[in-house]
């Protein structure tokens, strides 16, 4: 004769089995690629943070290799009131005014502080100026994936080493 009440039943819940199984499993699915998209992200982030760390590093040493070849020549004629980058000649570190970029991404910049010592040569905020011995500070920015600009920044006192 046809097919029963239960037949016609039974055949509406299969459907209705498939589709709450497809969405349970697109549901699984969505939440497994956020799940590893934020992890791509964080360890971007991460990735970026280390890297920048160790171009400020690096900047610090350029600038005691500076130190080291001429605290006269290299370092007494850089500004405190100006912003340097670091240019690679292929032999040597220079200070330049002009901004560069390291990795098509990170621009590395510095400015340089001047040191007063107190009446017990201790750094202090004021007293005698200090020719012999500055205050560095690298930063290190980078754009972000979220349209914003990230930093990290170090800082290090150099001194006349060699008196020279």
């Amino acid at each position: 004769m046809g097919t029963t009440l239960k037949q016609r039943l039974r055949r509406g819940f299969s459907l209705v089995e498939v589709v709450v199984a497809i969405a349970l499993l697109l549901a699984i699915f969505l939440s497994v690629n956020g799940y590893f998209r934020t992890a791509l992200d964080v360890s971007d982030t991460t990735t970026r943070h280390i890297q920048s760390t160790y171009l400020a590093e690096e900047g610090i040493e350029a600038i005691r290799s500076l130190r080291d070849d001429g605290w006269t020549t290299n370092i007494i004629p850089l500004s405190t009131t100006t912003t340097y980058y670091l240019y690679w000649t292929g032999s040597q570190w220079t200070p330049t005014t002009t901004p560069q970029t390291v990795e098509k991404l990170y621009t590395r910049s510095f400015v340089i502080r001047d040191i007063f010592r107190d009446a017990n040569y201790d750094i202090a905020s004021a007293g005698t100026f200090d020719r012999d011995t500055k205050r560095f500070v690298f930063s290190v920015a980078w754009p972000t994936t979220s349209g914003g600009v990230a930093t990290e920044t170090a800082e290090t006192i150099i001194g006349n080493l060699f008196l020279n």
